[in-house]
């Protein structure tokens, strides 16, 4: 209908996507394509917890990294809001007239040739620091989860700058493979595999509240265990909200992502056991030659048993 075609104007990504059935029928409420304008929102706020890569790398982490969290919120906030402010109130632009670049032409239009320049250059820089935020970020997960033993230790390694090299030409590699897609196909899929991982934060984050309240954490939310369930519901319903919008391509996208993770997960587990098994058998053999057990020189060995085993 002609609200559809006003949404593919100010969202110009694959109609036919947009369109797809999923567990609700594309819903198209108070002049909003609801599918797109969801997605975009969620993909415009999130990735807030990717800093958690960083953290370790912070000075003082218990202090620096929740200020650091706190001021970019704020700065986030105030970036999107006040441009958008000023952009709907000095102008008279309509709906259909927002697509790609259409703020710089409002700056240009308010401040002339100079303020439409500037805002373009800083958009370009703000897109990259995003896009070097991301591959950093990605990088330092692939890096903590090889150190754990869920991907080869060739993507554990730093270089001398103690960057994960190899984690970053691994980011590199899939962003250009995927540079091939629509965006907004792209925003969708990545928006689900982000929500599923958020879903799995936020499960954690309530378990280790309730269950292990003597660990150790650099920052304590400083809440009640109770408003720690309400805190993360509201992001609950949020989420399984884009669930319901999405198409059954992203439910097919996400399951083989899900099926991946697992894989890894039971070839992890696969590992430990057989870590496990040689132990017992060196353990074994040390016990037949008189030893009675584990020797001093062995307990390093048993330290180093996957998730702290102890046999």
């Amino acid at each position: 209908n002609s609200n559809q075609n006003n949404a593919a104007n100010i969202f110009p990504f694959d109609d036919d996507f947009y369109t797809a059935p999923g567990p609700l029928p594309p819903i198209t409420l108070g002049k909003i394509f609801w599918r797109p304008f969801l997605n975009n929102m969620f993909w415009n706020l999130n990735s807030f917890d990717s800093a958690a890569s960083f953290a370790p790398e912070c000075s003082n982490h218990k202090t620096s990294y929740p200020r650091g969290i706190f001021i970019g919120l704020l700065m986030t906030v105030l970036c999107y809001l006040l441009p958008f402010l000023v952009a709907t109130g000095a102008t008279t632009s309509s709906q259909s007239d927002w697509r790609d670049g259409h703020l710089g032409a409002i700056a240009m239009e308010i401040g002339g040739p100079l303020l439409g320049g500037w805002t373009i250059f800083a958009s370009g820089i703000s897109n990259l620091g995003q896009f070097l935020a991301e591959m950093s970020s990605d990088a330092y997960l692939l890096m903590g989860m090889a150190e754990e033993g869920y991907l080869p230790p060739l993507l554990a390694r730093r270089s001398k700058f103690g960057t994960p090299a190899y984690g970053i030409l691994v980011g590199t590699v899939v962003v250009i493979s995927f540079g091939w897609a629509d965006f907004g196909v792209l925003i969708e899929l990545l928006n689900a595999n982000y929500a599923i991982s958020l879903l799995l934060e936020y499960g954690a984050f309530v378990w280790l509240r309730v269950h292990r309240k003597d660990m150790y954490r650099p920052y304590r939310v400083p809440i009640p265990d109770w408003a720690a369930v309400l805190l993360v519901l509201p992001p609950i319903v949020g989420i399984l909200i884009i669930f319901l919008v999405s198409s059954w391509y992203v439910f097919g996208f996400v399951g083989g992502a899900m099926g991946l993770g697992v894989f890894v997960w039971r070839q992890k587990r696969r590992g430990d056991r057989s870590g496990r098994r040689s132990v017992r058998n060196n353990s074994g053999s040390l016990s037949d030659s008189g030893s009675g057990g584990l020797v001093d020189g062995d307990m390093a060995g048993v330290a180093l048993l996957p998730e702290g085993g102890i046999l």
